[in-house]
C-alpha cells in the first residue's frame, strides 16, 4: 500500500483533498502583479492563473484521487450574530480580485472539479466537513489552507497543507507538527486561539496573553473549560485579565468551533474529477488569453495525464527543446562549426560604426514596413553567461545555436577569441542576442567586440509590452512564451575565465547556459511575429538597438568623480543635518527622533497642538514631506511648531543629499575614480532611459544645495571639461506638434519668454503685466497636461483649491482649444485601440482603460494622456545620443558622451575639441526630428558638471 492509501475494514481507500478556494485565491491575486496578468479587455487574471497554478503543484504532488474546494458566501453567517464586529476590521476584497472568483469556479467546472458553498455558513465550516467527511470514510485527508482555524481538523487521518513564505514551501502540519509549534494537540488548539484571540477576525483575546502563556496554562489545567474553574487561582496582570475577560474567551470558543456536520448534497464518491471538458475550458483559458502551454500544463494535471480530445492540447508539448551541442577549445573546431552550421553571410557588411540610418536634418526616417520574421526564421543565437557589472566584467562561457544544433566553449584564449570576432564581424547580420549591451560588456572582458545584431529579444520584448519587465530569462519565458520554468540561484550564473585560467564555473551551468540558449532562440520567433504586427521592426533596429550600442560606450567609460570633494561634501551635509537636528530639539524641548512618525505625532499633534495631517491606510496621520510642509505653512502662527518644522524639514533635506553623496562615493570604481552607472532601457514604460547602481537620476536639479552634488562629476585624465547640452521645453514642442494648436506653436514661435506669452493668452493681459503667480501657475498647468496631471493634483501642487485648478484649465483649454481636442482624442483613441503611439510607433498598452475598478481606469486615463508626449520625448532624446554618437566618431574626436540624464546629454571633453563638440551635438539634438516647433537646445561647458550647466 503506497502513501496515498488507508485501509478501513479490509477496504483500501485513496486520497482526499479539501481546498479553501479564497484562501488560495487571495493568494494568488497577491503572489502575482495584475498589470503583469491582464486581458486586453481590462479583465485581471492573476488569481486565475496563480490558482490553477498552484493547484495543479499539489495535485502533482499529493496525488490525491478526490478533490473538493470550498468557497465563502456573500453576506453574513451564524457567527456575526454571536460576534457583531467579528472580521470587521479586514478590508474589503481588492475589486480586480472579485471579478476573478467566477472566473476561478467557471475554470473548476470546466476542470470536473466540485466546488462548494453553503449560505450562513464560512467555507471553513465547509472544509470542516468534508474533512470529517473523508476521516469517517477512511480517507487519507489534505486540507489545503491558510487559516489556522483548520489546525483543529487534525489527526492521524487529516494533514493540512499550510502554505509558507513560498507557497511551493508547504508545511504539512500533523498531530506532530501543531505539537511543536505550538505546545498543544490539535483538539486543544482551538483552547489556545480563544486565549490568544484572532486579530485577522477581529476576535480579541486576553490582553498580554500570546500562544505561549496559553499553552502554558492549557499544559498546566488541561483545557479551556478547566483554566476557566480555576482562573481564581492564576496570578498577576495575566491572571486578572483572564478574569476579566473570560465571557469574552467562552464567546471566542463558541466561534473559532468548525462546524462539522453540514448537509452539503454530496458524498465522497462524488468527488471523483479527471473528467474535463476541454472545449469549455479552451473557451475560458482563450478569453484570459492564456497560453498553450498554461492549457497544456493544466490539462495534463487535471486529466491525470490522459489525453483528451481538445486538438489545442496537441499542439505544442509545453517542454523547452534543448539543442544538441558540442564543446569546442580550439579556433579551429570553432571555424569549422560555424562554417557547417550558421548561414551563410550577406554580401555587404555594414561598417562597425554604422549602427543607424543616416539622419538628415529634416527627420529621423523610420520604415515601419521593413519585417523581420522571415530573417528570424533563419538567424542564430549567441548567449554568454556571466557577472556584467560595466567596468569589472567577468567573462564566463558561451554558446552558439543555430536550430537545433549548438556549439559551447567554456574557455576563450587569445587565439579563440580572435576567431570568434572574426565569426562574430562574417556573420552578425543574422545574429540573435538577449540584452546587446549586457552581452557587450561580457565579450569585451575577453577583448572581443560585438556588431550590431539583427535582433535583441531583450529589447523587443520591451517594444512589444512596455509595462512588463523581466529581470531573468525564465520571468520572460514565462510571460512570452507561457513557458515557466524554476530560476536557479544566482551564484550559478556568475563564474570568471582570464585568457590563461579555465573555469570550473561552466561546469555548474551545464544545464542554464543549453536552457537560457534555447529560450532566446523561442523569443526571437515570437516576437519577431508581434513586432511584424505592430510594424515596430524598424523602431527595434533604428532606434534601440543603436541606443544600446552608446550606452555601452557609456557605461564602459563611465564619468569621473572628484572624491576629495564628494567626502567634503558628505561631512559638511551631516554637520548640516546634525545642526537642524539640535534646533530641533530645541524647539521640541526633548530629543525626539525625528525619522519616527509615531515620536513625530505626539510631538506635532499633542505637544504643539497643531491640527492633524491626513490619515494613513493605519490610522496614524503622515508625516511624510508634503504633509509636513502644508503643516508649516499654516502653523506660522505658533512660533515654536514653524521653527520645529523648519528644523525637521531641513534635517530631512540635508540627510537625503547627505545618501546620494554617499551613494555616489560607495559607487565609485576605485580602480580608475569613475562611477560607472548602469543605464536601464527595459523599464520605463514611456521608453524613457533610467540608472541604477547608482541612480544618477535623482541627484537634484532645482536647489543650490542639490547642484552642488553636480560639482563633483569632473573630465577625466585625458580630458579637460564638460559639455552640458539639454532640450528645452521638450515635451510642450511636443504637444504643440503633435496637437497642431497655432496658438501654442506661435507661442514658441514668438522668441519671447514662453510661459509668459501663454499666460497673456490665457489671461487676456499683455505680457508685461503678467505676475509671477499667474505665469507659474500656466507654466504648472502646460506641464501638468503634458504628464497627464489630474486637476486635483494641479491645485496641490500650485497650493489652490481645486475649483481655481479646475477654472484655470477651463480658460487654458478656451484659449488653446487644439490641445484639448488632442488630449481627448488620446483616452478615446487609447479605449478604440487599446494603445497609444509616439511619432515614431512606440506603442503603450492600456488594458486598465476598460476596467471595471473606477480608480485603475482613472489611473489608465492620466497614463494614456501622458505616453504619447513622454514617449516621443524618450524618442527624440535616444535619437539625438545616436546621432551625437556617429558625427562624434565620424569626425575623428577624442570627446565622448558620458551621461544622459532627463533630457539632458554630458559629454567628456577632449583638449581642443571644445568648439567642434558643442557644435555637432547640439546640430545631432537639434535634428533629431523635423516638427512644426523647432527643438531648442541649451549648451554649456565647464571644469565640473555644475559649471557647465546654462
Amino acid at each position: 500500500m503506497n502513501a496515498n492509501t488507508a485501509t478501513v475494514e479490509g477496504t483500501t481507500r485513496g486520497t482526499l483533498l479539501v481546498v479553501d478556494g479564497h484562501s488560495l485565491a487571495f493568494r494568488a491575486f497577491f503572489a502575482l502583479p495584475v498589470e503583469n496578468f491582464s486581458t486586453s479587455a481590462g479583465q485581471a487574471t492573476n488569481a486565475v492563473w496563480g490558482f490553477a497554478t498552484m493547484l495543479s503543484q499539489v495535485i502533482d504532488a499529493e496525488h490525491p484521487d478526490h478533490l473538493a474546494v470550498a468557497f465563502d458566501v456573500k453576506g453574513g453567517t451564524f457567527r456575526n450574530t454571536m460576534l457583531p464586529q467579528y472580521k470587521g476590521t479586514r478590508d474589503a476584497a481588492p475589486e480586480d480580485l472579485l471579478t476573478q472568483l467566477p472566473l476561478i469556479q467557471r475554470m473548476l467546472t470546466a476542470l470536473g472539479v466540485t466546488f462548494i458553498e453553503k449560505p450562513g455558513y464560512e467555507g471553513d465550516d465547509v472544509i470542516g466537513t468534508l474533512a470529517s467527511m473523508g476521516d469517517k470514510a477512511g480517507y487519507r485527508t489534505l486540507v489545503l489552507s491558510g487559516d489556522r482555524d483548520a489546525f483543529q481538523l487534525i489527526n492521524d487521518n487529516i494533514t493540512v497543507l499550510y502554505p509558507g513564505h513560498h507557497f511551493k514551501d508547504l508545511k504539512h502540519m500533523t498531530p506532530d507538527a501543531v505539537v511543536e509549534k505550538y505546545h498543544v494537540t490539535p483538539e486543544q488548539y482551538p483552547d489556545l486561539a480563544a486565549l490568544r484571540g484572532e486579530t485577522a477576525d477581529n476576535i480579541p483575546g486576553v490582553p498580554g496573553v500570546g500562544d505561549g502563556f496559553a499553552a502554558k496554562w492549557i499544559n498546566l489545567y488541561g483545557g479551556l473549560d478547566q483554566i476557566i474553574e480555576h482562573a481564581d487561582e492564576i496570578g498577576g496582570k495575566k491572571g486578572e485579565a483572564l478574569r476579566a475577560n473570560i465571557d469574552q474567551v467562552k464567546l471566542n470558543r463558541s466561534v473559532n468551533a468548525l462546524v462539522r456536520d453540514l448537509d452539503l448534497g454530496v458524498s465522497i464518491e462524488d468527488l471523483t474529477f479527471g473528467q474535463v471538458d476541454a472545449n469549455q475550458l479552451n473557451q475560458l483559458f482563450t478569453r484570459l488569453e492564456f497560453g498553450i502551454r498554461t492549457k497544456n500544463r493544466v490539462l495534463r494535471t487535471f486529466n491525470a495525464g490522459k489525453p483528451t480530445n481538445d486538438p489545442v492540447q496537441q499542439d505544442e508539448s509545453g517542454k523547452l527543446e534543448i539543442p544538441q551541442y558540442e564543446t569546442v577549445d580550439s579556433p579551429e573546431a570553432l571555424e569549422a562549426w560555424v562554417r557547417d552550421n550558421l548561414p551563410m553571410p550577406n554580401g555587404h557588411l555594414h561598417d562597425e560604426r554604422e549602427i543607424a540610418p543616416k539622419t538628415t536634418p529634416s527627420g529621423f526616417a523610420i520604415d515601419h514596413t521593413k519585417q523581420c520574421a522571415q530573417s528570424v526564421a533563419h538567424s542564430w543565437v549567441l548567449q554568454v553567461e556571466g557577472e556584467s557589472k560595466p567596468g569589472n566584467a567577468a567573462y564566463a562561457s558561451l554558446m552558439i545555436a543555430a536550430h537545433d544544433k549548438a556549439i559551447r566553449t567554456n574557455r576563450v584564449d587569445r587565439d579563440m577569441a580572435s576567431q570568434l570576432q572574426t565569426v562574430l564581424d562574417e556573420h552578425h547580420q543574422s545574429m540573435v542576442v538577449h540584452g546587446y549591451k549586457e552581452q557587450s560588456h561580457l565579450l569585451e572582458s575577453v577583448g572581443v567586440a560585438l556588431p550590431k545584431p539583427l535582433f535583441d529579444t531583450k529589447l523587443a520584448g520591451y517594444l512589444v509590452h512596455p509595462d512588463f519587465h523581466a529581470d531573468t530569462l525564465e520571468q520572460a519565458a514565462a510571460h512570452f512564451l507561457d513557458l515557466h520554468i524554476e530560476e536557479q540561484s544566482e551564484g550559478a550564473t556568475q563564474g570568471t575565465l582570464d585568457f590563461d585560467e579555465p573555469d570550473d564555473s561552466a561546469q555548474r551551468n551545464d544545464n542554464q547556459l543549453p536552457r537560457h540558449t534555447a529560450i532566446v532562440g523561442l523569443l526571437a520567433r515570437k516576437l519577431a511575429d508581434s513586432l511584424d504586427q505592430r510594424e515596430q521592426f524598424s523602431l527595434l533596429e533604428s532606434v534601440e538597438i543603436p541606443v544600446s550600442r552608446v550606452l555601452y560606450g557609456m557605461e564602459h567609460a563611465g564619468a569621473q568623480v572628484d572624491m576629495n570633494r564628494l567626502m567634503s561634501m558628505r561631512e559638511q551635509l551631516a554637520a548640516d543635518a546634525n545642526h537642524a537636528q539640535e534646533t530641533a530639539w530645541q524647539y521640541a524641548g526633548e530629543r525626539v527622533n525625528l525619522q519616527s512618525p509615531k515620536q513625530l505625532q505626539k510631538i506635532l499633534f499633542e505637544d504643539m497642538g497643531l491640527k492633524p495631517t491626513k490619515k494613513t491606510k493605519t490610522g496614524s496621520y503622515t508625516t511624510n514631506a508634503a504633509a509636513l510642509q502644508a503643516l508649516r505653512n499654516r502653523s506660522c502662527d505658533n512660533d515654536s511648531a514653524c521653527q520645529f518644522l523648519d528644523a525637521l524639514l531641513l534635517h530631512r533635506e540635508k540627510n537625503k543629499l547627505k545618501q546620494i553623496v554617499q551613494t555616489l562615493i560607495d559607487a565609485t570604481n576605485r580602480s580608475d575614480g569613475r562611477i560607472h552607472t548602469t543605464f536601464e532601457q527595459t523599464v520605463a514604460a514611456t521608453g524613457r532611459l533610467s540608472s541604477v547602481d547608482p541612480n544618477l537620476q535623482n541627484i537634484p536639479n532645482r536647489d543650490p544645495a542639490g547642484r552642488e552634488i553636480r560639482s563633483a562629476f569632473v573630465p577625466g585624465e585625458g580630458f579637460e571639461s564638460l559639455l552640458s547640452s539639454d532640450y528645452s521645453q521638450v515635451e510642450l514642442r511636443i504637444m504643440a506638434d503633435l496637437s497642431g494648436d497655432e496658438a501654442l506653436i506661435e507661442a514658441f514661435r514668438s522668441g519671447r519668454d514662453f510661459h509668459k506669452y501663454v499666460a497673456s493668452l490665457v489671461y487676456g493681459v499683455p505680457v508685461d503685466e503678467i505676475t509671477s503667480d499667474q505665469r507659474s501657475h500656466v507654466k504648472a498647468m502646460s506641464y501638468g497636461l503634458a504628464y497627464g496631471l489630474s486637476t486635483y493634483g494641479l491645485s496641490q501642487q500650485l497650493g489652490i483649491k481645486p475649483g481655481e485648478a479646475e477654472s484655470l484649465k477651463r480658460q487654458y483649454f478656451a484659449t488653446f482649444g487644439k490641445v484639448h481636442e488632442y488630449l481627448e482624442s488620446l483616452v478615446s483613441t487609447a479605449r478604440e485601440k487599446g494603445y497609444t503611439e509616439t511619432i515614431y510607433g512606440r506603442r503603450r498598452y492600456f488594458p486598465g482603460l476598460k476596467s471595471p475598478n473606477r480608480a485603475v481606469r482613472d489611473a489608465a486615463e492620466r497614463a494614456a494622456l501622458n505616453a504619447p508626449i513622454q514617449g516621443s520625448a524618450a524618442d527624440i532624446m535616444k535619437i539625438a545620443m545616436i546621432r551625437a554618437d556617429d558625427a562624434l566618431h565620424e569626425a575623428g574626436l577624442a570627446s565622448r558622451i558620458i551621461l544622459q540624464i532627463h533630457d539632458e546629454l554630458v559629454v567628456e571633453v577632449a583638449p581642443g575639441e571644445a568648439e567642434r563638440v558643442t557644435a555637432l551635438v547640439k546640430d545631432a539634438m537639434e535634428h533629431a526630428v523635423d516638427m512644426a516647433v523647432p527643438l531648442d537646445v541649451s549648451t554649456g561647458i565647464g571644469s565640473d558638471w555644475q559649471l557647465a550647466a546654462h
